[in-house]
């Protein structure tokens, strides 16, 4: 993009000033002399570009860039048109067209008009996906947005309003547009446009602005909370008797708060909780503060209503290591990309408000849910679904904020292949003896508690489900981890109670080696091996230096295993180096609940007994299967490894 001169008036303005008192002082200003002005061609492109400057073609980023064209065979009652290539979608040079039209100078003073209109048509009939002005790259304090016009193959004019044209005294973004494929297949198409103006119609009128999209809505909320107003639009009735909707930016509008000493609000629209809010001497009851807006004098439908709690308390700091974890939401952790967090299932009788976008209270965001019924976090539409196939549990903090009856509750519910044929479901409830008014409560969910979900490699939605019983949440950490446990080694256990795992080891019971994806090993029991335990098992691999690779086996247990009532888990190693990773990890029948547990040799050459303290993880799941493997480390010496492990046992 080239560098764009901008000339501020009041800065040439003060210099010609000071120039002229430096000149002569003895001179007065003239009475006629007035300020400068600007230019007010409403004229964009009339078979050509109208005052526009040079550089004033500046499309978006990842757009195609060479999407715009004058085409000098097509147009309005003439013989050119602006012309719009609309990509497929598939172009790997950019799959959708937008571009910006900016003034490459001072300014437009368009106060004198009510409407941009032009002339349009398509090679088929589409939906534009957007259209308007006011879009510069610098401000965009003045930005008018109109959705979803729908354009014929014949040409026909169409009517932006302006919502207020006497702030527009020195704009220069003039045009703008964005339009992909969505609805035609993925498949691209042209647009020409000509006749581009902004007009004085006379025949804008009835004037009905919204904030909130003309809801009165209420939210309780904390001091350092920071709320946008959206769903800000202005409606006009045109000459065709139709009504033409248009998202305005909050420039537009002059925004109002009941009691600034609770909440102010600036002119961008953005609420800032300052205090809390003070109760009803009679009743008890908190006093809203309630933020209304105007356009151009006229009083705009809707408002918000809020009650500020006071100081805020913030959810606990999780404590998982990030290589753990696929954060959701979470300010501790990179969060993996989301569609949404809040789907607005409103077809399916969804009335839950808030989410989108999270809130933000004193330089933290939170997810505040009002109005609950049900709720979805989505990660399936424009970003990959989560693969949580290594993880164990799914983690939340949750703060309900009203009082909790009997029979209240939230379910949580996962979906696996969202709009795929093997879209499968889990769910499980939180009741509310487990919740607390206007506390945080920490869930840490194995995932195999997810009743019906068999498997979760390709996470789509997360949904919380109250069925109305809890309107008002706040949520925070909402993440996927891997239980890992870290072990004490070379422990004692001449005191304590052991339970043999019955895989053969020091028992007649039979096992089987199955081999592991990936790992170059060979496995074989009871090698004759001076100064090794004749009743070890061995992992031999001859990789070489530099090679990534482990060496591990999986163990098929004749009898389920769970650790209901065990705490602990012991295991003897031998390795030739020490500071080799180390991994076991017991499986149920489907591999939908996982333990996991990390170490590192700190020996080498000799036994070590590691032992894994889980007392907290309290699990009832029955495991079948036990994966043990040495991870070998590049660039060690040697020209591969051979490693032993014995004397798997639980400790009650």
């Amino acid at each position: 993009m080239k560098n764009i001169k901008i000339y501020n008036s009041k800065v040439l303005f003060l210099l010609s000033f000071i120039m002229l008192a430096l000149v002569g002082c003895e001179r007065d200003l003239s009475d006629d002399a007035v300020p400068a002005t600007f230019s007010t061609i409403g004229d964009i492109f009339t078979d050509n570009f109208v005052a526009m400057g040079t550089d004033f073609y500046l499309p978006f980023a990842d757009s195609k860039l060479d999407a715009f064209s004058v085409d000098d065979e097509e147009g309005f009652e003439s013989s050119a048109s602006y012309r719009v290539d609309v990509p497929n979608a598939d172009n790997p040079n950019g799959n959708y067209a937008g571009a910006i039209l900016r003034v490459d100078g001072a300014g437009r003073d368009l106060s004198g008009y009510d409407a941009l209109t032009f002339y349009a048509k398509a090679s088929q009939g589409v939906n534009l996906g957007e259209v308007g002005f006011g879009l510069d790259f610098l401000e965009n304090k003045y930005q008018v947005t109109a959705s979803n016009l729908s354009i014929g193959t014949n040409w026909t004019k169409y009517t932006i309003p302006i919502p207020d044209a006497s702030l527009l005294s020195q704009e220069r973004g003039v045009f703008w547009y964005s339009t992909g494929t969505q609805n035609t297949g993925g498949s691209g198409y042209t647009v020409w446009f000509d006749e581009m103006k902004f007009e004085k119609l006379g025949t804008v009128a009835q004037p009905r602005p919204k904030i909130l999209n003309g809801q009165d809505q209420f939210l309780e909320t904390f001091n350092g909370s920071v709320l946008p107003i959206g769903g800000l639009t202005q409606t006009f009735n045109l000459a065709s008797g139709l009504d033409q909707v248009v998202a305005a930016a909050p420039g537009y509008f002059q925004f109002t708060s009941s009691n600034t000493s609770v909440a102010t609000v600036n002119d961008l629209g953005v609420v800032t909780v300052v205090g809390p809010s003070a109760t009803d001497p009679d009743t008890g009851e908190f006093i809203p503060t309630v933020i209304t807006a105007t356009l151009d004098g006229v009083v705009a439908e809707g408002s918000l209503s809020l009650v500020s709690l006071g100081p805020f308390t913030e959810a606990p700091v999780p404590t998982q290591s990030p290589e753990n974890v696929i954060s959701l939401f979470s300010d501790a952790y990179t969060n993996v990309p989301v569609d949404y967090y809040n789907g607005f299932f409103n077809g399916d009788g969804q009335t839950t408000q808030g989410g989108a976008p999270p809130t933000n209270v004193g330089g933290g965001e939170v997810i505040n849910y009002t109005n609950l019924n049900f709720v979805g976090i989505g990660t399936f539409l424009n970003v990959q679904p989560i693969d949580a196939t290594q993880m164990t549990h799914l983690h939340v903090d949750i703060n309900v904020q009203e009082a909790i009856d009997s029979g209240d509750f939230i379910r949580l519910q996962l979906l696996n292949g969202v709009q795929t044929s093997n879209e499968i479901s889990g769910s499980r409830t939180i009741p509310g003896t487990e919740l607390a008014q206007n506390e945080w409560r920490s869930f840490d969910i194995p995932l195999g508690e997810f009743s019906g979900l068999s498997t979760r490699d390709a996470l789509g939605l997360l949904f919380f489900i109250s069925d109305s019983t809890i309107s008002n949440i706040y949520v925070d950490n909402i993440y996927y981890y891997k239980e890992v446990v870290d072990p004490s080694p070379n422990v004692d256990d001449s005191a304590a109670t052991q339970v043999e795992l019955p895989i053969g080891f020091e028992s007649s019971l039979t096992y089987n080696f199955v081999g592991f994806e990936g790992a170059d090993t060979a496995v074989e029991s009871n090698p004759d091996q001076s100064g090794i335990n004749p009743t070890a098992t061995v992992m031999r691999s001859t990789k070489t230096v530099g090679a990534q690779f482990f060496a591990g086996t999986a163990l098929e247990l004749d009898a389920q295993v769970d650790f209901s009532t065990s705490q602990k888990f012991r295991m003897k190693v031998w390795s030739p180096k020490s500071g080799i990773p180390i991994k076991v990890r017991f499986e149920n029948a489907g591999n939908t609940v996982g333990i996991e547990l990390d170490s590192n040799t700190t020996t080498m050459n000799e036994w070590e007994e590691l032992e894994w303290d889980f007392s907290d993880l309290n699990t009832s799941a029955s495991f079948v299967r036990v994966v043990v493997f040495f991870e070998f480390i590049p660039g060690t010496p040697g020209d591969g490894s051979t490693y032993y492990f014995d004397d798997l046992k639980i400790l009650e």
